[in-house]
């Protein structure tokens, strides 16, 4: 659980009413538990870290629903 670990980490060194620092992450199968709401995570898709702020209504979701790995088709 070294991610929850950070994310930890990250809320405690954040000033008061300011969002904690990105923590980056490649576990796009993770699951979203209540620990993590308010956290800031880079989510890989497999270029790029997408930054997700933790929401109460994503909890049950994993971390890869959020950071989609391809770009939506425009014609």
């Amino acid at each position: 659980m070294g991610l929850i670990k950070k994310l930890r980490q990250a809320k405690k060194d954040a000033p008061a009413l300011e969002k904690p620092a990105v923590v980056k992450t490649h576990l796009r199968n993770m699951i979203i538990v209540p620990e993590m709401i308010g956290s800031v995570v880079g989510v890989y898709n497999g270029k790029t870290f997408n930054q997700v702020e933790i929401k109460p209504e994503m909890i049950g979701h994993y971390l890869g629903e959020f950071s989609i790995t391809y770009k939506p088709v425009k014609h």
